[in-house]
């Protein structure tokens, strides 16, 4: 009588080793790869939105100054059209004054109102290259050295500085937002 052979039902041992190990090294590439896209997602999520946040910081500033009856600072003399400053003052035409400041020390940017204060942006150095001292964030051309006649918004952005979406970690770039407005009365009369 013939007996049958019993071996070759299952796996040797060295079998299961090596797809063991193959299981493990293809889990690690996936797993790495999932790492850098999780990162490429973090950091286009928080430079997407600290540049949706300085585009909207910039446009309505430039929506008070469009909608602005008077404006501070003022040019030292009458002979002086321009003032770079650190704050922008506007009364509006309800008679109140909305105050936008950068206040380096916190590298933020501050609205106040009716004696109230909120951060507007955050990561606000005010240096446009490596190496070269803060500007100004605003610039105000004047005629007669008392009225208004453009005003430049200059934002530069630190995007270490940035707190973002809170995904954690760093890595956005520096980014910069430059807008210009003329009071409407202006506009209207030229």
């Amino acid at each position: 009588m013939l007996m049958r052979n019993r071996q070759g039902r299952g796996f040797t041992t060295i079998e299961v080793l090596i797809a063991l190990a193959i299981s493990a090294a293809l889990m690690a590439a996936v797993l790495g790869a999932l790492v850098t896209s999780f990162e490429g997602y973090r950091r286009t999520a928080d430079s997407v939105s600290a540049s949706v946040s300085g585009r909207l910081v910039v446009e309505r500033t430039q929506v008070l100054i469009r909608s602005g009856i008077d404006f501070l600072p003022v040019p030292a003399g009458p002979t002086d059209a321009v003032v770079e400053s650190d704050f922008l003052e506007v009364q509006m035409p309800d008679e109140s004054w909305v105050k936008i400041s950068w206040d380096s020390a916190t590298s933020s940017l501050r609205w106040e109102e009716g004696g109230n204060s909120w951060l507007l942006l955050e990561g606000i150095d005010q240096i446009p290259e490596v190496g070269v001292d803060p500007i100004a964030p605003f610039r105000l051309r004047f005629s007669d050295g008392r009225w208004l006649t453009s005003a430049t918004i200059d934002l530069c952005m630190n995007g270490d500085d940035v707190s973002g979406t809170d995904l954690g970690g760093g890595g956005i770039e520096d980014m910069r937002f430059v807008g210009s407005a003329i009071p409407r009365r202006v506009a209207w009369a030229e």
